[in-house]
């Protein structure tokens, strides 16, 4: 069906139907008998012509409320903060999903700017660098971090008020269920930038988590609760991802730090 994703289905006898981008069918009202023809030729008569700009018309406006639904627009600005090519497929993503994405934006920017600001960190000075973004909370700003620890990549709870888990509080977690809290302490403060690049792999499962964290924040969706308590691990070495629950309050390890 021209300038629409959708689709003419006849079956047999039956009226025809037709097929939209979601998967649903839709009835045709009182559709001409060469329907077909009036929707591929190039210059149909006045009355098919008609009918056939009144059909796209119905159908484009349900695919503008499927695009909102999807991504509704009061949370449609997105902050990307970070270089390489985990955070230029986050935002690539985001941005062909119908998020309107910020690159490199500031704290100060994001502020007034975005709802949601998404940092990406090679390693733990970066991920220092990054740290004035938690203060954006208090600004009604939500906040997601991403970031590597060596090859491996983490995905912190999603940060929506002042009263969500800090990256403190993580890295607390981490410290205390660790066998080794003084190397992990160690590692999580001064880990160097990994010397291997990101493979494609790592890219897809990463982007497909912060993707579907940001869908779930941009919809309001009942997934989200849990998202605001999870931490996410992938280990390439190990092809294993893993989620960990973390709640937010302190605990007593006294070494943890971001």
């Amino acid at each position: 069906m021209p300038a629409t994703g959708a689709h003419v289905v006849a079956v047999d006898e039956d009226a025809p139907l037709l097929r939209l981008r979601t998967g649903d069918h839709a009835a045709i009202g009182s559709p001409p008998s060469e329907l077909h023809g009036v929707l591929d030729s190039p210059a149909p008569g006045a009355a098919a012509s008609a009918y056939r700009d009144r059909l796209v018309g119905e159908v484009q406006e349900r695919e503008r409320a499927d695009d909102e639904r999807r991504w509704p627009s009061a949370r449609r600005r997105i902050g990307v903060v970070g270089t390489g090519v985990l955070s230029d497929e986050i935002a690539r993503a985001l941005g062909a999903w119908g998020a309107r994405v910020g690159r490199g934006i500031s704290a100060a920017e994001a502020r007034d700017s975005v709802a949601l600001v998404i940092s990406v960190s090679d390693g733990a000075s970066e991920r220092r660098d990054h740290a004035v973004l938690d203060d954006l909370l208090a600004t009604g700003t939500a906040r997601l971090r991403v970031y590597r620890e060596g090859e491996c990549v983490l995905v912190d709870p999603l940060a929506v008020d002042v009263t969500d888990i800090t990256a403190a509080q993580v890295a607390r977690r981490r410290i205390a269920a660790s066998t080794v809290p003084d190397a992990l302490g160690a590692w999580q403060r001064h880990g160097p930038v990994a010397d291997q690049p990101v493979d494609s792999a790592t890219v897809s499962l990463v982007t497909a988590r912060v993707l579907t964290m940001t869908l779930a924040w941009a919809q309001d969706d009942e997934a989200l609760p849990r998202l605001r308590t999870t931490l996410w691990k992938l280990v390439p070495a190990l092809g294993r991802v893993t989620e960990h629950p973390v709640l937010p309050y302190p605990t007593p390890y006294p070494g943890a730090g971001r």
